[in-house]
C-alpha cells in the first residue's frame, strides 16, 4: 500500500524508509532462533537492508545459546558491527586459574574487579585480550576456547577442539580472527 505508492511516485527515499519500517516491525516479532536463521539467510542472499536490521536486532536480544548456533561469519560480523567498541577507563589484567576461573584485576591498584566461572573447575591454560580490548579468549583443558565480551563477561562463542587447548591469540590486523592450538598441534 504505502510501499507501492512510494514506488509508483518514484520517491526512492520514502520507499527505503517504508521498507525499513516494515523490516523492523517484522523482525521484532521473531523468536531468537528464527531471527538467527533470517540473519544467516539474508546474508547468503545479499539482502543487505534485511541483513543489517536482523543482525542489529539479533545482537541486542539473542541469548548466548542462540548466538552459539550462528555461523562463524555471521557471528563475526554481528560482533564487529553491533557490539560497541570498548572504551577502557582502567588498565585491566586477566589472570586464569587451575580451577576454571577468569580473574580480572585493576593493574594500577591490584584490586579485584571480577571473577568469572569460565570453564567449570577445569584448568585454563591461556588467556588473551583482543587488540581493541573488546573480547577476551580463554583456552582450557576442557577442549574449548571461549570468547568473552570484555564489558559484560558474557560468553559469546565456544570453539571446540578434539584435545586440550594449549594456546589462544587474536590477530593484530583483524579483531575477529582468533587462533588456538591443541595438544595434537592442530591449530584452528
Amino acid at each position: 500500500s504505502t510501499l507501492h505508492a512510494a514506488d509508483y511516485c518514484g520517491a526512492q527515499a520514502c520507499k527505503l524508509w517504508v521498507e525499513n519500517i516494515i523490516i523492523k516491525d517484522h523482525i521484532s516479532n521473531l523468536e531468537p532462533n528464527e531471527l538467527r536463521r533470517l540473519t544467516e539467510n539474508a546474508r547468503a542472499c545479499h539482502a543487505d537492508p534485511l541483513y543489517e536490521a536482523a543482525g542489529e536486532e539479533l545482537a541486542k536480544r539473542a541469548p548466548v545459546d542462540v548466538l552459539r548456533n550462528a555461523s562463524s561469519d555471521v557471528l563475526a560480523e554481528i560482533v564487529d558491527r553491533h557490539v560497541e567498541k570498548r572504551q577502557r577507563r582502567i588498565q585491566e589484567l586477566a589472570v586464569v586459574t587451575s580451577n576454571g576461573k577468569l580473574l580480572i584485576y585493576d593493574s594500577a591498584t591490584g584490586s579485584s574487579l571480577r571473577i568469572v566461572d569460565a570453564h567449570s573447575d577445569i584448568l585454563i591454560r591461556c588467556v588473551a585480550y583482543s587488540f581493541d580490548s573488546s573480547m577476551i579468549a580463554t583456552a582450557s583443558s576442557d577442549r574449548t576456547v571461549r570468547l568473552w565480551n570484555a564489558d559484560t563477561y558474557a560468553c559469546l562463542h565456544i570453539l571446540q577442539h578434539d584435545r586440550l587447548v594449549w594456546a589462544v591469540a587474536f590477530s593484530k590486523l583483524n579483531r575477529l580472527v582468533v587462533a588456538s592450538c591443541d595438544a595434537a598441534g592442530l591449530c584452528k
